[in-house]
């Protein structure tokens, strides 16, 4: 491992996450897709598998806020899987989080178990839109060089039974993309949540749930929210703190 890193403790005072100083380093994003991928993933997911596990953080704080599925941690990068692999074993979960070093979509193409949910903090950026980072960890995470959202969804209905699930966080301003890239691989939104920063600004991020190949398309009702992280004052508000810290009840 060439890149200096860092160890910094998240979440909770058991996890601790080691990335690189001057290459990718994880958003508040993640911790968004992991809280909601906890808030709705079904009670009988068995197994399931994240796009782009980079150091893991996503996976692991799943685990802390109590999912009980396995999961199968993609990753394409080299660099990052190292770490990957190293933060999944210092935070003991070895037995619950399995590395993979592999481009998503040639995994998909093999013959897997079908999985019960898919999640994914996919490239927010279009090679063309914006300047692509010097640095390929960041340029990759970033931009839509190894793979694309609807790439994601086209690969991922190989591997997901019927009705199972799609979870994702994206920016706000991409939200018709993302429909319609899921319209168009037979993927049907369930829950959709909005996050802004405070009351008074407007929502950047979305984190949305879609069922794949429902059996009864018209059997659910879309479920949709906002989310305000910060209150005037900038503090969390009581679930931007649920969001980003483990809470722990009195003993």
């Amino acid at each position: 491992m060439d890149k200096a890193t860092s160890r910094n403790r998240i979440f909770s005072e058991d996890t601790l996450l080691r990335q690189s100083i001057t290459g990718y380093r994880f958003t508040s994003d993640s911790m968004l897709l992991s809280w909601f991928t906890a808030l709705n993933a079904p009670e009988s997911c068995s197994r399931a598998l994240e796009i782009g596990s980079g150091t893991g953080v996503v996976s692991i704080v799943l685990k802390r806020r109590g999912f009980k599925a396995s999961v199968d941690c993609i990753e394409i990068q080299n660099s990052l899987f190292e770490l990957l692999e190293e933060n999944i074993r210092e935070n003991s979960l070895s037995e619950s989080l399995t590395p993979v070093l592999a481009d998503f979509s040639i995994f998909c193409n093999e013959k897997h178990p079908k999985y019960d949910l898919v999640f994914t903090n996919p490239p927010y950026h279009q090679k063309t839109n914006g300047r692509v980072a010097d640095d390929p960890e960041k340029a990759i995470a970033k931009h839509e060089i190894c793979g694309s959202l609807e790439s994601f969804m086209a690969d991922a209905a190989k591997i997901l039974r019927v009705d199972g699930r799609f979870m994702l966080v994206y920016p706000a301003e991409r939200l018709q993309y993302a429909l319609t890239s899921a319209s168009k691989h037979g993927y049907h939104l369930k829950n959709i949540i909005f996050f802004r920063e405070t009351a008074k600004s407007a929502p950047s991020t979305f984190t949305a749930d879609f069922v794949f190949n429902p059996k009864k398309e018209n059997s659910y009702a879309t479920k949709s929210g906002i989310v305000t992280l910060r209150a005037e004052n900038g503090e969390y508000s009581e679930t931007g703190e649920e969001i980003m810290h483990e809470i722990r009840g009195e003993s």
